[in-house]
C-alpha cells in the first residue's frame, strides 16, 4: 500500500465527475424544507443520494460531559471500562433517537459524546426556529436525567445553538452515508457546545440577536425566561411519550462482547458489528479537517447558485479522495464524515498482537498521503487554494461497533481517549498542519518524536517517507520504484 500520484488524479477526475447535483435557481429565498429531504434522518437512506440543497435552520448540538471520567477505570482504559461507556452512550442514543418519531425536529448524526439535531420549522422564522431548538435541547436534558437515573449514568450536557443557511448533502455514495451540513451556523453550534465544561443551553451571539436579546442585559435570565416560555409552546409529546415507554421498560443495559481482527481495518463493514460483535484493538485515530471551508461555504452561500455548485464539488472531491486515501492507500477505516472533517481509524500488527510503532508510522504516512491529495486537487480544482489541512493524531485501544435504534437506525461508533484527544488535537491547529498526542509520540521512533514534539507543517508524502522511512521501509520502496508516489513528478 501507499500513495501515488497518478492513482490520485485519477480519483479525482472520478470524484469530479460523479460531483452532486445542487437544484436548479436555489439561493437563499429559494431553501427547500429540511422535512421534504431528511425527515427521520436517522435513516440516511431517505435523504437523496448526490443531490445538494440549502436549508435554513436551528442548529442544536449537544455534548455529554462525562465521557472522559466514565471511559477510564482505574485511570485506565480497559475492556471493562469501554463497555461501560458504550453502554452509556447506548442509552442516550436511544433515548434521544425517540426525535425520529418527530415531526418538528430531526437528528442528524451523533459522533462520540456529541448529538446533531435539525429544527427548520416554523419555516422562515429565524427567532421561533431558535426557540423551538431551546425547548427541545431542555426536552433531551430531561429525557437524559430520567433515563440515567435507571442505570446510575450521569447526564450532565452542554448545548450550544446557532441558526441560518446551510447547505445539506450526504456522501453520495452507496457505502455507509452520512447526512452533511456545511456553513457557520452547524459549526458555531458545535464550537460553543464543545468550548466549555459548564452544562446547560448557549447561544451564540448571532442566534442572541434574532431573539432580540440585549448584550448589555442579563441574558441568561433571559434565556431561562425563553427557556420557560417555549417549553410551554413546543412539548413534543411523542418525544416525551417515547421517553416514557424507555423509562418504563427498564431494560437492562446492552451488553458489549470485543473481538479482535486481522489487519487492514478497511475490510471491517460496520453493518456486520453489534454490540455483541464490537472489535476492540490498539488503532491510530486520526481527524482530518479542511481549514477555511467554513468561510468558503458561506461565501459560496452568498454568492449564488454557481459558487454553490463549486462548493459542493469541491467538499465532495476532497472528502472522497481523504477517505480513498485512508481506506485504499493505507487500510483505514473510515468511522464518519463530519462535515468538513473525516474521522478514521487503521491498525497495524495482528488479528493476536498490536503494533503501536508501526501503527503509529502508517498513520502518519496517511496523513502525509492526505496532504498530497489535498494539494493535487487543489491544483486541479482550482477553486481552493486559500483552504488547508488541519488533522490531529492519536494512538490507543479504540473499540468499533454500532449502537443506540437497532437496524439502520443504529449509530457508526469509535468511542475512546484517542478517539476524543486525535479530534482536540485537529482543533487546537492554527490553520494548517499535523499535531500527534502523547500516546503517539511514545509509540513512535526517534524520528517521529523529533519532528512532531509540537504542531508543525504537514509533510506530504515525498517528504514523510525521507523523514520517517528507513531504507528497508515500504514507503520507501515505494518511492524509489513508483516514481508516481513522488508528489512534485507531474507539478
Amino acid at each position: 500500500m501507499g500513495w501515488n500520484t497518478t492513482k490520485s488524479e485519477e480519483r479525482i477526475k472520478r470524484f469530479i465527475a460523479n460531483a452532486p447535483t445542487v437544484e436548479t435557481g436555489v439561493t437563499l429565498a429559494k431553501s427547500a424544507r429540511l422535512s421534504v429531504f431528511a425527515k427521520a434522518a436517522a435513516d440516511t437512506k431517505r435523504f437523496p443520494t448526490g443531490q445538494a440543497t440549502l436549508i435554513q435552520g436551528a442548529h442544536l448540538y449537544g455534548v455529554l460531559l462525562d465521557f472522559d471520567e466514565l471511559v477510564l477505570q482505574d485511570k485506565r482504559e480497559t475492556e471493562a471500562s469501554h463497555a461501560r461507556v458504550l453502554q452509556f452512550l447506548d442509552l442516550h442514543y436511544r433515548v434521544w433517537d425517540a426525535l425520529v418519531e418527530e415531526d418538528d425536529a430531526i437528528r442528524v448524526d451523533y459522533h462520540g459524546p456529541r448529538v446533531h439535531v435539525v429544527v427548520s420549522d416554523p419555516e422562515g422564522n429565524a427567532a421561533e426556529q431558535i426557540r423551538q431548538a431551546m425547548s427541545l435541547a431542555e426536552k433531551l436534558e430531561a429525557a437524559a436525567k430520567r433515563v440515567a437515573a435507571i442505570h446510575g449514568f450521569p447526564a450532565r450536557v452542554r448545548f450550544g445553538i446557532d441558526q441560518g443557511p446551510c447547505l445539506a448533502m450526504t456522501t453520495g455514495r452507496s457505502h455507509e452515508q452520512d447526512i452533511l451540513f456545511l456553513g457557520s451556523p452547524a459549526n458555531h453550534a458545535a464550537k460553543l457546545a464543545a468550548g466549555d465544561r459548564l452544562h446547560g443551553i448557549f447561544l451564540t451571539e448571532s442566534a442572541q440577536q434574532k431573539l432580540k436579546i440585549s448584550p448589555a442585559s442579563d441574558s441568561a435570565a433571559q434565556l431561562r425566561a425563553i427557556v420557560a416560555s417555549a417549553s410551554q409552546q413546543y412539548r413534543f409529546a411523542k418525544f416525551d411519550a417515547a421517553v416514557g415507554r424507555i423509562e418504563m421498560d427498564r431494560a437492562p443495559l446492552t451488553s458489549f462482547q470485543f473481538r479482535r481482527v486481522s489487519p487492514p481495518l478497511s475490510g471491517v463493514k460496520f453493518s456486520d458489528l453489534t454490540p455483541a460483535n464490537s472489535i476492540r484493538m490498539g488503532m491510530g485515530s486520526i481527524f482530518a479537517d479542511i481549514d477555511g471551508y467554513t468561510r468558503y461555504v458561506d461565501a459560496a452561500i452568498l454568492g449564488g447558485e454557481a459558487a454553490i455548485r463549486n462548493a459542493v464539488r469541491d467538499i465532495h472531491v476532497l472528502r472522497e479522495e481523504l477517505n480513498s486515501v485512508a481506506k485504499e492507500d493505507f487500510g483505514g477505516k473510515r468511522v464518519r464524515f463530519i462535515g468538513d472533517c473525516i474521522q478514521c481509524v487503521l491498525t497495524e500488527g495482528s488479528r493476536l498482537t498490536d503494533d503501536g510503532p508501526k501503527t503509529v508510522k502508517e498513520s502518519v504516512y496517511c496523513a502525509s498521503g492526505m496532504q498530497s491529495s489535498f494539494l493535487l486537487a487543489q491544483k486541479m480544482l482550482k477553486s481552493i487554494d486559500k483552504l488547508g489541512l488541519a488533522i490531529g493524531v492519536e494512538y490507543g485501544p479504540v473499540p468499533l461497533t454500532r449502537i443506540g435504534n437497532r437496524g439502520l437506525e443504529s449509530v457508526r461508533c469509535a468511542a475512546s481517549l484517542a478517539v476524543t484527544n486525535s479530534e482536540r488535537l485537529q482543533q487546537a491547529i492554527q490553520g494548517s498542519g499535523i499535531s500527534l498526542g502523547p500516546n503517539a509520540l511514545a509509540q513512535g521512533d526517534d524520528a517521529i518524536r523529533k519532528y512532531f514534539q509540537r504542531p508543525t507543517k504537514l509533510p506530504n508524502y515525498s517528504d514523510a517517507a525521507t523523514y520517517f522511512g528507513t531504507v528497508s521501509s515500504p514507503a520507501v520502496q515505494i518511492m524509489r520504484q513508483d516514481v508516481t508516489a513522488r508528489p512534485h513528478a507531474k507539478f
